[in-house]
């Protein structure tokens, strides 16, 4: 397998966190070495932010530029850490799927990312399904909780408008009880979101944090205060 290596570093990170272009360099000659693997040549970027696109750097084009070769002169990329790509989550996942569907595999050291070979991006790719599992259960676990917490009336989250804290528990705020009803009076009157917000703004009525009104934020109170309503009525 031919490689080229990449290594990237910003001077703050040479100094914190000791990952210099020698570090990375003698790392990534060590692996091909113990793999097999034919290093062709190692391209690096000095001083270069990791939220800076690959295109944008002064080496880091090479490496994008393998996505669109019809016929690439290296066979898989070899990085130290998958960050030496991005640190930008949805650039390294765009950079990822780049080189599971592309001719150039990825192999990520630390990581222990292989995309060089069929083996690999299956790998990668039942990691990615698990990921996203966990993901999705710790979604639904947490609308479970939420959704218990506020079918018994506790506080969860932000306070609601028109609502306070008494002992863990929300209660009815007089003071914007009596501004949601007017909101409530006014939505059914006819009035847009918008025209309810500008007409509380006038009236110097602020928001739950002092803030001022949006069409949106009148829309989130009405929401909320039928979800919680019913809840603290009936704690």
């Amino acid at each position: 397998m031919k490689a080229l290596g990449y290594i990237r570093v910003s001077s703050d990170e040479q100094v914190q966190e000791g990952i210099s272009l020698d570090a990375q360099r003698a790392r990534i000659a060590t692996w091909c070495e113990m793999s097999g693997a034919d290093l062709v040549d190692v391209v690096d970027d000095a001083g270069i932010s990791g939220s800076v696109p690959l295109a944008n750097r002064p080496n880091g084009f090479r490496i994008e530029a393998l996505f669109r070769a019809r016929a690439p002169e290296v066979d898989a990329v070899v990085i130290v850490r998958l960050d030496r790509l991005s640190r930008d989550a949805a650039d390294a996942l765009r950079y990822l799927k780049a080189f599971s569907n592309g001719k150039v595999g990825l192999v990520s050291i630390a990581d222990r990312i292989d995309l060089s070979s069929p083996q690999g991006r299956a790998m990668a790719g039942m990691g990615a399904i698990f990921s996203e599992l966990e993901r999705n259960l710790i979604a639904q676990r947490t609308a479970d909780a939420l959704r218990q917490l506020r079918a018994t009336g506790r506080v969860y989250g932000s306070l609601p408008f028109g609502f306070s804290e008494e002992c863990g528990y929300l209660v009815p705020d007089e003071a914007e009880q009596a501004i949601l009803g007017r909101i409530v009076d006014l939505r059914d009157a006819g009035r847009s979101y918008l025209a309810i917000a500008d007409e509380l703004n006038r009236d110097g009525i602020p928001g739950k944090r002092g803030g001022i009104w949006f069409g949106m934020s009148v829309r989130s109170v009405l929401r909320t205060s039928k979800l919680v309503g019913s809840a603290v009525e009936v704690g």
